[in-house]
């Protein structure tokens, strides 16, 4: 083995540094050129010396120059010494040093241990990091045009601090972050700068951060290029913004993730650029390029309670062109099974109110009865979403009116139907006593109405969710059943740290005229427990039962739900939980001192589609008497796995 070793003295090239530690290097590794053969050597090790206050790991995570990986001699990948690369690597490292605020830093010394025998190479780099630059005091200037909630935002975003070192990184996520606030609020034309000024002594400095706000502005002119198959004005219709209205910067971002969302387009480029004359109205530029409109898709899965699924979807994305969305949809689970069409138009007269038409044919066997679907829906929704990226807010706001037209036939369960004490209520819900069968046109009007101020739905982890539910069959409209049904669903979600705290609650009435049972299709009763519900209890196992014990649902329920989400290692997360809920008979019928509560952890595991989850739940208050499958259930425990969080 061969050492050599250059020293510099004060802030020597470090090129040549370089060359006097290469000294007796075998011409392949100097950069080069030479007959292939065995003589090449790999980067055994690489050691940065003299670094404080620093992971040396962010210092080589930059250089070209690595290490050969893996524990093992066959895993990973080889790196061989390039003396070209090592001499570009010295420089990044003063110039890494320097923007981390130790402007003075400089390699001492290089040394390079060889040994062509074993063909590898250890470099060692000495580092002298000299005083950093330390921050006494930031200051802000010409931020008053904004109210004190915003002036707070900013304060909020300065990312520098007294008595840090100045990191460029940081004076750079100041000037950009700060920059973003003024643009949302109008000042499309703001500028800002962070200046440095003399410290309190030597190696210290104050910095001032200089906002020059300028005029507000508008947007202007909406120009759109590359879309052959959509018009201007579709494509307008899409956006959050349009000509005349205020300038935010959020509104350019999220008019280029609303057309990224409807898929039609494989690049989408929106800009609102600024012109010369402050206070002008700012154009903005789209540039589009179609994609295939034509989608297929095929998902595979599997869940504790429908076992293997798999569906298939067709799609085709501008459908008679105007951005709508035609869509055929295949699923088979045990659970259900069946076919859906839908056609959706984006935005109806182009006022932002989409409506959707679809029919399905849809089969659905659940542990209380067996239903067949075949209808239609139509629906017209308008969503209002409202983004303020300053104090990090954010929401949907939807309401949707939907009109049903379906052909019900649906049959109660064998072990109910062969229950001697549900033989009177068979007769009632207008089923025939003998086979369980029943079946009617269902006509309903339903209007629900959502706010959502989470980011990700399938894995919340801040804000809250509310969904209220009105559905009305009979009365004024013609059809076989006469009901009201009332739903409604509080979520919110809480961080700190890694852990999320959630918490849920959900209740139902359906009122029928009369109490009579048989304007209430059968399958609308309600029944709790579940994968997303009582985990304590397998699906459909909470309600009222008959005298044998038999669930036979009910008009009235309450679930509540709350979880703590605790991140481990990796991907994983463990869960704690606490369900409780119940299904009363009656309409209008919440009797909370009578409620069923389960326990239980739970694991998860992130993935791109989802969390995936199994959760094991514990009957505190068991339910006497309950009959599954017509048998005795003597289990006070259930294990549920599926995708997605339980809510």
């Amino acid at each position: 083995m061969e050492r050599v070793t250059a020293r510099a003295r004060g802030r020597c090239l470090l090129g040549a540094c370089l060359a006097w530690a290469l000294a007796g290097v075998p011409a392949t590794a100097q950069g080069t050129r030479e007959p292939a053969d065995t003589r090449r050597l790999k980067v055994r090790s690489l050691q940065i010396q003299g670094v404080s206050g620093l992971d040396v790991g962010q210092i080589t995570g930059v250089l070209a120059t690595r290490e050969t990986g893996g524990l093992l001699p066959f895993i990973g990948k080889d790196r061989y010494f390039s003396a070209r690369l090592l001499q570009s690597d010295l420089y990044r490292i003063v110039a890494f040093l320097s923007d981390q605020g130790w402007p003075k830093a400089r390699v001492t010394a290089v040394d390079v241990d060889r040994d062509a025998d074993k063909g590898h190479v250890d470099v060692t780099v000495h580092v002298d990091q000299g005083p950093p630059v330390i921050i006494d005091k930031v200051e802000t200037y010409g931020f008053d045009v904004l109210d004190a909630a915003d002036q707070e935002a900013i304060e909020r975003r300065i990312s520098l601090e007294a008595g840090r070192r100045r990191v460029q990184g940081d004076v750079r996520n100041t000037r950009n972050a700060t920059l973003a606030v003024l643009q949302e609020r109008g000042y499309a034309y703001a500028s800002v700068n962070v200046l440095e000024g003399d410290g309190t002594m030597p190696g210290h400095v104050a910095l001032y951060v200089i906002a020059e706000p300028g005029p507000k502005a508008v947007f202007g002119r909406i120009t759109v290029r590359g879309n052959d198959r959509v018009s201007d004005g579709r494509v307008k219709s899409l956006l959050s913004m349009k000509e005349g209205q205020e300038f935010r910067i959020s509104r350019v971002v999220d008019s280029q993730r609303r057309l990224y969302n409807r898929e039609i387009f494989q690049f989408v480029s929106v800009n609102a650029e600024p012109g010369t004359t402050p206070g002008a109205p700012v154009p903005v530029d789209i540039v589009l390029t179609p994609a295939k409109p034509r989608r297929l898709s095929f998902m595979p899965g599997y869940g504790s309670e429908e076992k293997a699924r798999i569906t298939t979807t067709l799609r085709h994305l501008n459908f008679f062109g105007g951005a709508r969305t035609a869509q055929a949809t295949l699923r088979w689970s045990s659970l259900d099974r069946g076919f859906r069409a839908n056609i959706e138009e984006p935005s109806l007269f182009r006022r932002g109110i989409s409506m959707s038409v679809g029919g399905s044919y849809w089969y659905a066997n659940e542990p209380a009865y067996e239903l067949t679907t075949k209808g239609g829906r139509l629906t017209f929704a308008k969503q209002r979403e409202r983004s303020d990226p300053v104090r990090r807010k954010q929401s949907l706001t939807a309401l949707s009116v939907t009109f049903v037209n379906e052909y019900e036939d649906y049959t109660v369960a064998e072990a109910a139907l062969t229950d001697p004490g549900f033989y009177d209520d068979l007769i009632a819900l207008g089923l025939n006593p003998n086979t369980g069968q029943g079946q009617g046109q269902l006509l309903a009007l339903a209007v629900d109405l959502q706010r959502n101020t989470t980011p990700n739905l399938i894995d919340a982890r801040s804000g809250y969710l509310l969904q209220a539910h009105v559905e009305q069959a009979g009365r004024w409209m013609p059809g076989d059943f006469n009901y009201v049904e009332y739903t409604a669903e509080a979520r919110k979600y809480h961080s700190f740290g890694g852990i999320v705290l959630a918490g849920r609650a959900r209740a139902g009435t359906i009122d029928a005229p009369g109490l009579l049972a048989a304007n209430v299709p059968f399958f609308k009763r309600y029944f709790l427990g579940g994968s997303s519900s009582l985990r304590g209890w397998g699906r459909f196992e909470i309600s009222p039962l008959t005298v044998a014990g038999n669930p036979i649902g009910g008009h009235s329920m309450f679930e509540s739900s709350g979880e703590i989400r605790v991140p481990t290692f990796g991907q994983f997360a463990i869960v704690g939980f606490v369900d409780a809920g119940n299904v009363w008979y009656d309409s209008f019928d919440f009797n909370l001192d009578d409620l069923r509560v389960a326990v239980g952890p739970g694991l998860r595991y992130v993935t791109p589609i989802g969390p995936v989850r199994v959760d094991f739940g514990y009957q505190i208050t068991r339910v006497d008497g309950l009959l599954v499958s017509g048998e005795p259930e003597p289990r006070r425990w259930r294990i549920h796995f599926s995708i997605g969080q339980a809510f």
